[in-house]
């Protein structure tokens, strides 16, 4: 596929995906380019870390209990936090018209003030693709299998941030369908 671009879409594995990291995963990809790609998992929440501990840490007073995620296997000390864009700083990257990600510590002073974004996901680590291995992922070109591949749509409000779980993997499945399927109309 000449001319790929999956910035500001999800990708969402496929039901069969058998990587252990990847396997039910809906990403939302903040760049992707001939140089390599970025994105981070929005569906699967850490088991012991909140917003509260990451605020502790930063040196923030804030008990906000929000749930953060395993944003991927990259930078896994960092935290990236995902955001609707009715707040941003100048060190916020546009993902698409709806969402941005901003990584530095303005973002969590906003949100311990309640002056942040209406909606947020703070994540921890990012995935990241070298050149074209995210096309051929997406491709299921060897050494990838069809079954390793990628679905895909933009990413919206609802697909980002109002589910979690496998319960946002299956809706992104069936979000992604139905973007393909109005598509050919």
């Amino acid at each position: 596929m000449s001319g790929l671009d999956l910035t500001g879409q999800i990708i969402v594995s496929k039901p069969k995906n058998g990587d252990p990291y990847f396997s039910n995963s809906v990403i939302v990809v903040g760049k992707h380019g001939p140089g390599g790609s970025w994105g981070m998992i929005v569906n699967k929440p850490t088991q012991k870390i909140t917003l509260s501990v990451i605020m502790r840490q930063t040196g923030i007073l804030c008990r906000r209990e929000d749930k953060v995620y395993v944003g991927g296997p990259v930078d896994t000390h960092r935290v990236y936090v995902l955001h609707t864009l009715d707040w941003s700083a100048p060190t916020t990257m546009e993902i698409n018209k709806e969402i941005g990600v901003t990584t530095d510590i303005s973002i969590l002073a906003a949100i311990a003030g309640n002056e942040g974004p209406a909606l947020f996901r703070t994540c921890l680590g990012m995935c990241q693709w070298g050149p074209k291995q995210l096309d051929g992922e997406y491709k299921g070109e060897a050494p990838w299998k069809p079954y390793d591949s990628w679905l895909s749509a933009p990413a919206s409000v609802e697909s980002v941030f109002h589910l979690t779980g496998d319960e946002q993997w299956e809706q992104s499945i069936d979000y992604v369908a139905k973007t393909q399927v109005s598509s050919w109309f």
